[in-house]
This record gives C-alpha cells, sequence and structure tokens, in this order.
C-alpha cells in the first residue's frame, strides 16, 4: 500500500528532476501571517497569541539533503534586520516551520528588534537568504486576502509552481480550496472547483 508521504516523496523528487543541479531546490512553501488561534506547539502554552502564532514553512523539493545553517528569514519591511536564522540540514522531502515564538527567541538571543516574523496582515513579501545574507533563496509576496484570519498561502502540492490560499477554516465565496493550513505536513487535495454566477443561470434558461 502506498502511503500518503510516500506520494509526496515522489512529487518532490519529480520536481527536483526539471530544477538544475545547480538551482534552487529549497523553497518557501506555505506562509500563515493572521493567526487567529494558537497555531505554535512550542510556545508553551495554549493561549493565541498575534505574534507567537504566526508562521512560515519551508520545503527541500531536490533529491540531495541541504545544509541550510545561517539561512535567514526577513520580510519586506526588515532589510536592515532579519527575522530567524535557521541551522542544521533539511532532508529531501522534508518540510521545516519556524513559529513566531521562534522568531521572537532567535531575535532576542541576537540583539535584533524582538518582533517575531512580523508578518503584514495587509501584504508583505517573505524573503529566504543564504548564508552570505545576500543570496536570494527564494521569495514570495502575498495580499491581505491570502492571509486573511487563519488563512495560509501555500504552493499546492508542495514544492510546486503553484499557489493557493487554505481557506478552510474562514471560507472565502467561492471558496479557493477549501482546504486547511497545515504547518508541517504535506499540502495535498485538489481545489474546490469555482462555479461563477453566470453559470448557474446558464443552467435555467
Amino acid at each position: 500500500m502506498i502511503t500518503r508521504s510516500a506520494l509526496v516523496s515522489a512529487f518532490v523528487a519529480l520536481i527536483a528532476l526539471c530544477v538544475s543541479p545547480a538551482g534552487a531546490q529549497v523553497f518557501i512553501n506555505e506562509v500563515m501571517a493572521d493567526p487567529a488561534r494558537d497555531w505554535s506547539p512550542s510556545d508553551g502554552n495554549d493561549e493565541y497569541h498575534s505574534m507567537e502564532d504566526e508562521w512560515v514553512e519551508i520545503v527541500n523539493a531536490g533529491l540531495d539533503p541541504v545544509d541550510i545553517t545561517g539561512w535567514r528569514l526577513r520580510d519586506a519591511v526588515s532589510d536592515s534586520s532579519w527575522r530567524y536564522e535557521f541551522t542544521g540540514t533539511i532532508q529531501p522531502g522534508h518540510l521545516l516551520v519556524v513559529f513566531g515564538n521562534e522568531a521572537y527567541h532567535w531575535e532576542d538571543q541576537s540583539g535584533y528588534p524582538r518582533q517575531g516574523l512580523s508578518l503584514n496582515n495587509g501584504g508583505d513579501v517573505v524573503t529566504l537568504v543564504s548564508a552570505d545574507h545576500e543570496t536570494i533563496i527564494d521569495q514570495k509576496e502575498y495580499g491581505s486576502s491570502d492571509v486573511a484570519d487563519d488563512r495560509s498561502y501555500g504552493r499546492l502540492p508542495d514544492g510546486g509552481p503553484d499557489w493557493a490560499v487554505f481557506d478552510q477554516l474562514n471560507p472565502l465565496d467561492p471558496p479557493e480550496t477549501g482546504l486547511p493550513p497545515t504547518p508541517g505536513a504535506p499540502n495535498v487535495g485538489s481545489p474546490v472547483e469555482s462555479v461563477h454566477w453566470g453559470i448557474i443561470k446558464s443552467l435555467y434558461r
């Protein structure tokens, strides 16, 4: 029996075949900029906090492990400071999530302003930068409707070129995907098919 995780690993491996060896294989994969509940499992409480419960997920869509030590995250207004620095290696097909409280602690220890991930609810740009702190590995801009309360914005499927709104917890009308945000878990499923009002009216003519 083929498991879901096996299918996800096979898909990210297929994506990697389309990427040159020198090309990027680690991507920003999903963003939660406007949380309305407690998302972070590492903050030691069951309480919602607008700063602590934001999150950014990255994925290794390649065939090889990648050492991401020294890689950093920033948003559009933090070119002169940083939000978080990674350590260690991300394995092929693996997902890694940074929560706002983790960013806050890193900033505190590193001498940067303590603002967590500081993702703007009205729209922002999230950037993943290499250890030289100059080379952009990946970058994604989102708008306010992409990340309203408990909506995340992410690749569907993981590591792919297409982005979608995961709006099960705060439905759009019509729904964009009807899928829930999935920090640390695969983005799988098919978007809900949108039906325009004109099409509905034509059925009754």
